[in-house]
């Protein structure tokens, strides 16, 4: 059986497996009243009259109790009317005007964004998605780095690297045996390919982020038990979330002195509390489950997150170390 989409009060509460209606009628979380629609059917019709169609037993109702069967008069195919996101739309509504849409979705209206989220539909789309704004912020920035540092002389580059020396001074205050090259660890020349490098690479950097970020989280959703639909739904949500936030980061440039600096705190504290809220909303709604189970996740892929990051630099620092060291007595400029 095709996914059914289940309303309520002119509203779309989402679309469920029949696993999931038939708990949701045992429950009380829908009424016979609900207005349903599936794939096949003509229109919106009643929970209560379609249950015995599809095999499905509602408890009868307390004595005394009344009520009316409501109506919907919209068409009854919800995938075009009341959808998400936009961007899954975007050869009908064309790719800009979608991806504005699903951007002002997810960042004003993530409860009702999410819940209408269909939970299959294939990865593609959504690390398409997410991959457009990730990949055009990071280039962005890395264009502006990578001109600035064409435009510095040998000496500049230079004396940029003296104040970078200076900011060290206090992490060898407190590891007297860590020591600094007296030249660049690497020749500006380095850092000019590195970053052309990264602004090529990075679709690829994102994509395995994307897929790492959302495994964790999947497999955090499976040890609070709040994994109730597939890994396809949490990584949907993860792209379309993350994506959108991403085209907001644009807000986060810092423009230097106390007051810039002021600012951007502010600004920083304020993307992080609503990115907060935000993601909670997001897989509460997709997945089905409560607050804080998905808190709860969240905190263990963190540690998971961190750990892993941990882990990686304990195997590449003496690498990296060891280059620093062999620039230094190089004397490389």
């Amino acid at each position: 059986m095709s996914n059914i989409h289940i309303a309520r009060s002119q509203q779309h509460l989402g679309s469920f497996i029949e696993a999931e209606v038939r708990e949701g009628i045992r429950s009380g979380r829908f009424a016979p009243e609900d207005l349903v629609w599936k794939e096949g059917m003509e229109a919106w019709k009643s929970l209560g009259e379609m249950a015995s169609q599809w095999g499905m037993e509602i408890p009868p109702p307390p004595l005394g109790a009344t009520g009316s069967v409501e109506t919907w008069s919209e068409s009854p195919n919800p995938v075009i009317d009341s959808q998400e996101p936009a961007w899954e739309q975007r050869e009908q509504l064309g790719p800009f005007p979608a991806m504005m849409q699903t951007i002002r979705a997810v960042l004003f209206r993530p409860v009702q964004t999410f819940a209408c989220l269909k939970h299959t539909g294939g990865l593609t789309s959504p690390l398409l998605y997410a991959l457009i704004l990730n990949t055009t912020l990071y280039a962005l920035t890395g264009l502006i780095s990578l001109i600035s540092l064409l435009m510095m002389t040998p000496q500049e580059f230079m004396s940029g690297w003296q104040l970078i020396q200076e900011q060290f001074q206090s992490i060898q205050e407190l590891y007297p045996g860590f020591q600094l090259p007296a030249q660049p660890f690497f020749t500006k020349s380095f850092y000019e390919y590195y970053i052309g490098g990264s602004i090529l690479l990075w679709p690829l950097i994102g994509m395995i982020g994307y897929f790492l970020g959302a495994g964790l989280m999947h497999l955090s959703l499976m040890m609070v038990g709040g994994a109730r639909r597939p890994f396809e739904t949490t990584f949907r949500t993860s792209c379309y979330l993350c994506g959108s936030f991403n085209a907001l980061t644009i807000l986060l440039l810092n423009p230097g002195g106390i007051l810039g600096s002021m600012i951007f705190l502010i600004l920083l504290l304020g993307y992080l509390c609503w990115y907060s809220y935000a993601a909670v909303m997001a897989f509460k709604e997709a997945q089905g489950i409560a607050v804080w189970r998905v808190v709860v996740a969240a905190t263990i892929a963190n540690v998971m997150g961190c750990c892993l990051v941990f882990g990686v630099s304990l195997i590449i620092s003496p690498v990296v170390m060891a280059m620093m060291g062999m620039s230094g007595k190089m004397g490389i400029r």
